[in-house]
């Protein structure tokens, strides 16, 4: 079994004891100086002692989850703000048709130069992660989470949103990303929808990268 040198535990604990927001240890022109020039890198950054899961060169908060402390992407300025709460949007029906990449081939090029920009676009927050704006509060969800609520079905239809679940996923997503670490020890309690996570975490995984196991 795969373990981390912390573990995290999520509960029925309150939002604000599942973590705290800390950004005192990075003074105000250093952490601007270096997102300007884009230079924060992901994984473990020795210089301050946290982990950063942001892959577009910038970060944003700073999350203390169970002691590891885990930066976030900067938020953007353009932020969907029409449905204040998580949405998936509806897959367009043309592209349900198409079930392999031999469907896709044999699709002339008005039908690809159609939705090419919008599957990109899904692979982006796949990867990259994604921005809403959640009662009046921009949030980021990881490209695994983004994955879970809008492209998994569970047995109850699709995943609704859960802060617990987003503080999970930033959690895993920083395992992911340090070096250092082997996997994580996390203590659930049941239906907390941890089988589901999983599943789709794999799925995430083997097709997004080419020759992966899985």
């Amino acid at each position: 079994m795969l373990v981390s040198r912390v573990s995290l535990k999520v509960g029925l604990e309150m939002e604000n004891n599942l973590y705290k927001i800390s950004n005192d240890h990075i003074s105000k022109n250093a952490l601007n100086a270096r997102n300007r020039a884009k230079k924060w890198v992901y994984g473990y950054d020795k210089d301050y002692d946290l982990i950063v899961i942001s892959k577009d060169g910038t970060i944003g908060d700073i999350y203390d989850i169970n002691g590891l402390k885990i930066a976030i992407p900067k938020a953007p300025k353009d932020i969907d703000t029409e449905n204040d709460r998580w949405v998936p949007h509806e897959y367009p029906r043309e592209l349900s048709k198409v079930r392999t990449i031999f469907d896709w081939n044999r699709k002339d090029n008005k039908f690809k130069s159609k939705y090419v920009d919008y599957i990109e676009g899904e692979f982006d927050k796949r990867d990259y992660g994604h921005w809403f704006n959640n009662n009046g509060r921009p949030t980021y969800i990881t490209g695994t989470h983004y994955m879970y609520l809008q492209w998994t079905k569970i047995d109850v239809g699709q995943p609704d949103f859960r802060e617990s679940n987003r503080i999970f996923f930033i959690y895993w997503e920083a395992c992911k990303a340090d070096r250092r670490c082997f996997g994580m020890c996390y203590l659930k309690n049941r239906r907390s929808g941890f089988s589901f996570m999983s599943s789709s975490e794999a799925t995430n995984t083997g097709t997004i990268v080419r020759d992966s196991r899985i």
